[in-house]
């Protein structure tokens, strides 16, 4: 995104770099699509950072780690960040580990055990791409 200044003339250039990039796909290793179709998971630029936006749920019950999914090499970020996923499916909320690695694998992290019927929040998660 532009940093605007008090001065600065308004170019279309300056105008485009505010405007968000087309959602893109993510790509599933160990988790997929969840089953709410209004909310895919996907990925998007806006200016200089990138977010995410749906949910998505493991294919098999574990604790601990899995590789959840990748982002676009483009949008990964420049050095390791870590969030937390919300579970949204019924019954008591809990927090999910995420790491988005540099080269754009998500890593999920559990210190309790996740089924395959949960479903996790990503959106509202967002890094800086410089």
């Amino acid at each position: 995104m532009t940093d605007w200044r008090g001065g600065m003339r308004t170019t279309a250039a300056r105008l485009n770099d505010d405007l968000p990039e087309p959602w893109q796909d993510v790509t599933f290793t160990q988790w997929s699509q969840g089953g709410l179709t209004y909310a895919p998971l996907r990925v998007q630029r806006h200016g200089k950072r990138a977010r995410l936006d749906g949910h998505s749920q493991t294919g098999t019950t574990f604790t601990g780690t899995q590789a959840a999914f990748e982002i676009p090499a483009d949008l990964a970020p420049a050095y390791q960040h870590y969030f937390s996923a919300v579970r949204i499916t019924s019954g008591t909320p809990s927090f999910l580990g995420v790491v988005i690695a540099t080269s754009g694998v998500v890593t999920v992290y559990s210190s309790t055990s996740i089924t395959s019927s949960d479903r996790f929040d990503f959106s509202g998660i967002e890094w800086p791409l410089d």
